[in-house]
């Protein structure tokens, strides 16, 4: 585990790697590990989007196994296939099955932005 050195917010100041958690997501009836979850998934998207993971419909594709949630959001089995389903059953994820052991596919969902409208509320 790296040791981090505490210093003031100041302008100028470096800002470590960090977690997109989009705004729509605060306000959703989730777990703290689900909207997590979410924002690790959005962040692998970007990867995946970055290595060519694209469907044809132009959907990104990517991979992240039930023991990576585990391992990330440091939680038990149960706890990370509960935020898994919950994700599902709000429609922010969809999820297909491979087999043979295979990892699922994941695919996200993000709210869409209306002309006019803000989703800064």
């Amino acid at each position: 585990m790296q040791k981090y050195e505490l210093s003031p917010y100041k302008n100028g100041t470096a800002v470590p790697a960090y977690l997109p958690l989009p705004r729509f997501l605060v306000s959703m009836d989730l777990s703290n590990d689900a909207k997590i979850l979410y924002a690790l998934l959005f962040d692998r998207a970007g990867i995946s989007s970055e290595n060519g993971y694209i469907e044809p419909d132009g959907r990104i594709r990517l991979y992240f196994t039930l023991e990576e949630a585990m391992e990330k959001l440091h939680r038990s089995r149960q706890v990370a296939t509960r935020a898994f389903q919950k994700l599902e059953r709000n429609n922010l994820i969809v999820r297909r099955k491979q087999g043979l052991c295979r990892p699922a596919v994941i695919t996200l969902n993000i709210l869409s932005v209306k002309k006019g409208d803000s989703l800064h509320e």
